[in-house]
């Protein structure tokens, strides 16, 4: 009611209790201004939102109103007023994710070759509009991008009103395609619009039999080399399907009376292992040739394939050797190319090709190839050899016949190489030897932590060796300011004549020459490279730095 002088207000007592807070108009309390979201006349009693409202944020609003007459200071009337938020088409439809998995948001699965109008997954949308009012939240299917197949028709279709999707032909064939995405559209009655995508999986039916990868297979066995369980041929099939759909298991259905045979089956990879389950005897004729029906089957549908298995007399003789151990004459690491080594003999028990053999000699006893051997068993040198290198070879010679498989034997040459003086001196290890600045002279020169000598060796053995001559080349100005010392045993000590100034030069070069005691001797000549290490020997000196500035339109830099 409204009575002359009453006053109307927004009782803030009552919102402090509410079940959500209010805001009060500017006649509210002042530590309550900042909680009110309506303020009302105080003379009309007219209530007003002080921000626009969101339904789906909060549906309604309770709150109490006093009026008070005599201009406020007399009595109070109150009025619990429940405001309630009418829905507009604010919100367009959204597909909510579940629990998302590999694939995808939205989740489907169907047996390929299903029969057309099979149901495949439901795409549910959600609209936050208000369900009950008008059409704002009411929502239509309909697919914006489908598949096709090969003439151009859809593949899919969908329920307007439930979102359900559904095959449109029967023509789905995981072998061809396994995955699909379909996006499905939601547009609610005020036509707002949402998508989401659709991951349609094929499963896997056993639509498709075993075949075998060869429709006949043939084999050689010799009977003599292969044990009881020996492999004797590997078969394979494939299947178009998947899972336990194309699990392969492999048989023997014809052609083995005598059961000489069976048949291990590799599920993983699909193999067939025909492997020998009796001993074979070439000497009876119905044991030389097999013509077996092979049978490959899954759960459903099987395949025929054959195999013939030949067997023939086996190469159970490998050749021999006459002697088998063979000691060259040592010769000088310098013969020519084409010296005879030695000369190796075999024999071979088989006859035919088991009985043929040819001779080489084995890569891991040469690995340089400084040898070969001929087909009438001479064994000569093919390259330069190097005592520095090998000083003494141990030759494996193999002969090699032509059965299946081949059988080989072997016999060992043993080469004893001889020294030449090919090899001139050199230092022993590299040295730096380090001479102070403004050390007095003579001083030693050190040539590592360890020796004040320079040591000399050769890679050539005595008498091509030691002792060895030592001197220093005054070839250039370095050298003048050395002395060397040969010790006449190897070694040679280096003295320095003067005192060295860093700064004026930091390393001296000495050519040195060694002679060894070869016949005729060999020299040669290696650069020791001395240094000269520093000494704190000078003060700091002033210095200067000069700067460059340039202007820009007036301004400095």
């Amino acid at each position: 009611q409204k009575q002359q002088g009453n006053v109307y207000s927004v009782c803030a007592e009552s919102l402090r209790a509410g079940a959500a807070a209010v805001t009060l108009p500017s006649s509210c309390p002042i530590s309550w201004l900042d909680i009110c979201e309506f303020s009302i006349d105080e003379r009309s009693g007219r209530i007003y939102a002080q921000r626009r409202l969101d339904r789906e944020e909060r549906p309604a609003w309770r709150f109490l109103v006093l009026a008070t007459d005599e201009g406020g200071a007399g009595l109070t009337g109150f009025a619990d007023v429940l405001l309630e938020v009418r829905d507009v088409n604010d919100n367009a439809p959204f597909f909510p994710c579940p629990a998302p998995d590999a694939d995808g948001c939205f989740v489907g699965h169907v047996p390929e070759n299903s029969p057309a109008d099979t149901s495949v997954m439901e795409m549910r949308a959600m609209d936050l509009d208000d369900a009950n009012e008008g059409k704002n939240a009411v929502m239509t299917y309909s697919i914006i991008q489908n598949v096709r197949n090969e003439i151009n028709l859809n593949l899919f279709s969908i329920n307007a009103t439930t979102g359900t999707i559904y095959t449109v032909l029967r023509s789905l064939d995981r072998e061809a395609e396994e995955r699909y995405l379909v996006v499905v559209e939601a547009r609610d009655g005020g036509g707002l619009a949402g998508t989401g995508t659709a991951t349609i999986m094929v499963s896997d039916i056993n639509d498709h039999p075993p075949v075998f990868t060869q429709r006949v297979y043939s084999t050689q066995v010799g009977p003599l080399e292969l044990e009881v369980n020996s492999e004797v041929l590997v078969v394979s099939a494939t299947d178009g399907d998947q899972g336990e759909n194309a699990v392969v298991t492999f048989s023997i259905v014809g052609g083995d009376e005598d059961r000489k045979f069976f048949v291990e089956t590799d599920k993983v990879n699909r193999r067939g292992v025909i492997r020998l389950k009796k001993k074979i005897d070439f000497e009876k004729p119905h044991e030389r040739t097999f013509n077996l029906t092979l049978k490959a089957e899954d759960a459903d549908f099987f395949s025929l394939a054959y195999c013939l298995i030949q067997v023939e007399d086996s190469n159970d003789h490998a050749p021999v050797f006459f002697p088998q151990f063979y000691e060259a004459p040592a010769m000088s690491e310098d013969v020519p190319i084409g010296t005879i080594v030695a000369q190796v003999s075999a024999a071979d028990q088989d006859s035919g090709q088991n009985g043929r053999f040819s001779y080489s000699i084995s890569k891991e006893s040469d690995p340089y190839g400084q040898f070969l051997v001929d087909q009438s068993g001479w064994v000569v040198v093919a390259d330069s050899l190097d005592r520095e290198k090998i000083s003494q070879h141990r030759i494996i010679v193999l002969a090699t016949d032509t059965g299946s498989p081949p059988l080989t034997g072997t016999a060992i040459v043993m080469v004893t190489v001889l020294d030449v003086n090919d090899n001139g001196p050199e230092f022993e290890v590299t040295y730096r030897p380090i001479v102070w600045e403004n050390a007095p002279a003579p001083q030693p020169v050190r040539m590592n932590e360890t020796s004040l000598l320079l040591h000399a060796t050769d890679r050539d053995t005595s008498p091509n060796g030691g002792p060895f001559s030592i001197r220093l080349l005054l070839l250039t100005s370095d050298a003048t300011n050395f002395n060397l010392t040969d010790l006449r045993n190897g070694s040679a000590a280096i003295t320095a004549l003067r005192t060295f100034d860093r700064e004026r030069q930091k390393e001296y070069r000495l050519p040195i020459l060694m002679i060894d005691s070869g016949s005729p001797p060999m020299s040669s000549t290696s650069t020791l490279t001395v240094v000269i290490g520093d000494r704190n020997d000078h003060p700091h000196s002033p210095g200067h730095t000069d700067f460059i500035v340039y202007s820009y339109e007036g301004m400095k830099l």
